[in-house]
């Protein structure tokens, strides 16, 4: 950004939290080291007031699980008959809660589905801004007429509602809550995210984990809460195979108790309970009576855990469905469907069942400020217990990147490699991978020192090898370092092979040359000859590029060059290479306007900027933000956006008027539709 960008940014607090806003989409995925399981603690049997069963008691309960206004409260499902919503104090790890609010009912629960006479069942709780979100569910919606799914007030007495939350069927939204990070809120269209899984009947909800993006401020203001669906699997698309067989994503018998979006990572985390096995029927503790028919016209399915009729898939794990963010990203942006997306990774949670296969999550809730998980199981009529799970960043820090331009060269000193450090702090050193055929390291893997910045190759050694170069870190390793073909020794007086898979690229202002050298001949050069047409020589003959790619020509001119290499050794030159055609500088032009520009303003004055790059033309590169105090300007400022989105706040009051443009290494392309921002 320029010195003049600066005092504009400072001018206009619109763009006061770029540098804290780093690029969401190169961040890092959360993996199973990540989850460090604390312990559990415990609740008290009833609310204290005496009530009894169900509308005083905890036991049975454990729906619903929200964090507290102060952060150190939980809000929590009093026994499952009653439907009732109750707030206790989060203890240390082994102690007991206390009662902060009694068990209190939601007003007109039934409004969610006046025409269904079953029970009602609160699916999550949310707090946000200064207001308690609460979604509900019919516990078996079998005409599938429910009309709504939240509800919001000041606590849980004075809840207003039922609200309907997007276009689709409340089923696939009624149930748990959380929180988008800020940086990732201007991106996905919404600060929070609130879905449901896998409940009766499975026909109006999701077969597999769902999730919405919603603004809980947009509660109460319409009937309908705008919501957009970024993960789902309705009826119609059922990603993970029927219902009743066996797979590692989802069956009949999956649940999911909550989710989670912690923040400096692109991980969107659903944890809840899975079964290994599917069997309708009776089930039962005795495995003789497996398979055989129960009376009822179904079997009997080997069950010790719930001996029930219906959906059984002994034994059952607590599992975390792990979703990269960049396919929320696509699916927003209209690229992908929900219904497309897959988790990049499936983990177990043994601790919480001791690994004996019992698995009977309820809900769970995640606290960004402390980056735990609060995970309530259903252990019937016993003295309730929440397990707590922490995201470390104990491997989701990423290791630096690896070096830079690594390469090798002949000089009158002999062969050597070379490259050049990486820009990390941290660095501890190189390992060099050396083999015989591409991706092995049968020859050697040797450490080097942080200082190298080159290594002499052997003399009097022959053969063609393949390297590899990797930087250390004391928290891991880089990815490895484009391979590069060697060979050495050879000799003799003929002339040797012509380089082979030789190619050009522009990278920026530069023109990148790389080959394969020859497998034969005492290589001692590589020249090259450039033309303007094919086959020409006008531009160079015979100029000389080391011995070995790649080979870099920094802020080349602009133009279409036709380009062959040759091998020279004693014995003479070589035939020429394939020939390669390559444009520096024209690029296809300038990228075309970015469609779809929108921005958005939140009760908290948060700006959301959002749009899209258009597929047709030249490439695009980044993005320009300009912002203007008329229409057509950009006095205000402009801001380089590597990405398709921009969110900061809050904003002052005025009008603004914003635009966007694309750019690539050729130019920067028209404007975008510009767009009016009021801030009263």
């Amino acid at each position: 950004m320029h010195l003049r960008h600066i005092a504009a940014v400072a001018a206009l607090t619109l763009l006061s939290h770029t540098a804290a806003l780093a690029q969401p989409q190169e961040q890092r995925l959360v993996q199973a080291g990540n989850l460090a399981y604390l312990g559990k603690f415990y609740l008290p049997p009833s609310d204290g007031t005496g009530r009894g069963t169900p509308d005083g008691s905890l036991l049975s309960g454990g729906a619903a699980i929200g964090l507290g206004p102060d952060g150190q409260s939980l809000y929590y499902g009093c026994h499952d008959w009653g439907s009732r919503l109750a707030r206790v104090t989060i203890p240390a790890i082994g102690g007991t809660g206390t009662i902060v609010e009694p068990c209190a009912p939601i007003a007109n629960l039934g409004g969610i589905n006046p025409r269904d006479p079953n029970s009602k069942k609160l699916g999550g709780s949310l707090w946000w801004n200064g207001r308690l979100t609460v979604s509900a569910y019919s516990y078996y919606d079998g005409n599938g007429t429910a009309i709504a799914s939240h509800f919001v007030g000041g606590d849980v007495a004075t809840q207003i509602g039922p609200y309907r939350v997007g276009p689709q069927n409340p089923g696939l939204v009624g149930g748990y809550m959380g929180v988008i990070p800020q940086e990732w809120r201007g991106l996905l269209g919404g600060p929070a995210l609130t879905g449901q899984c896998c409940i009766a009947i499975i026909a109006r909800s999701s077969f597999g984990p769902s999730v919405s993006v919603f603004d809980p401020d947009n509660l109460g203001r319409s009937a309908q809460t705008p919501a957009n669906m970024l993960v789902g699997y309705p009826e119609a698309y059922q990603t993970f195979g029927p219902w009743n067989v066996p797979n590692p994503y989802f069956t009949g018998v999956t649940r999911i108790g909550g989710v989670a979006f912690p923040a400096g990572t692109r991980s969107v985390l659903f944890i809840g309970r899975h079964g290994t096995t599917f069997c309708y029927g009776t089930g039962t503790g005795n495995p003789a009576l497996a398979g055989k028919p129960d009376g009822q016209g179904n079997v009997y399915c080997y069950d010790p855990v719930d001996t029930s009729k219906g959906s059984h898939g002994y034994p059952y794990k607590h599992q975390i469905w792990a979703y990269d963010a960049l396919d929320l990203l696509a699916v927003k942006q209209g690229s992908k469907n929900p219904w497309d997306v897959l988790p990049y990774a499936l983990w177990n949670l043994s601790e919480m069942d001791l690994n004996q296969g019992t698995a009977t999550m309820r809900s769970a809730v995640y606290d960004p400020a402390t980056r735990r998980w609060y995970v309530v199981i259903d252990i019937g009529d016993n003295t309730p217990e929440v397990h707590v799970y922490e995201v470390t960043n104990a491997v989701l820090q990423p290791p630096g990147p690896g070096p830079v331009g690594f390469g090798a060269q002949s000089t009158p000193a002999g062969d050597s490699l070379f490259w050049f450090p990486p820009l990390a702090q941290g660095l501890a050193g190189y390992r060099l991978d050396v083999g015989s055929s591409p991706g092995a390291s049968d020859v050697a893997s040797l450490s080097l020192a942080a200082s190298a910045r080159s290594l002499p190759l052997p003399a009097g050694v022959s053969g063609t090898f393949y390297f590899r170069l990797l930087a250390l870190y004391a928290d891991g390793t880089s990815g490895a370092s484009p391979e590069l073909k060697v060979t050495l020794g050879g000799g003799g007086s003929s002339k040797p092979a012509a380089p082979s898979n030789f190619r050009a690229e522009v990278n920026g202002a530069n023109l990148v040359l790389s080959w394969d050298p020859p497998t034969d001949g005492s290589v001692s050069a590589v020249v090259a000859d450039v033309g303007t047409t094919s086959g020409a020589t006008n531009l160079a003959a015979s100029a000389p590029l080391g011995k070995y790619g790649p080979y870099v020509v920094p802020s080349a001119p602009a133009g279409t060059y036709y380009m062959r290499l040759r091998a020279v050794s004693p014995g003479g030159a070589s035939s020429p290479s394939n020939e390669v055609q390559v444009a520096v500088g024209n690029g296809g032009g300038a990228p075309p306007a970015p469609l779809g520009l929108e921005a958005t303003l939140s009760p908290s004055r948060t700006v959301s900027l959002v749009w899209r790059a258009d597929p047709n033309g030249p490439e695009t590169v980044g993005f320009v933000l300009e912002v203007g105090s008329a229409t057509g300007q950009a006095d205000y400022g402009t801001l380089s956006v590597p990405h398709q989105g921009f969110s900061a706040g809050p904003v002052p009051s005025g009008v603004y008027y914003i635009r966007v443009r694309a750019w690539n290494y050729t130019a920067t392309g028209a404007a975008s539709s510009e767009v009016r921002l009021v801030v009263p």
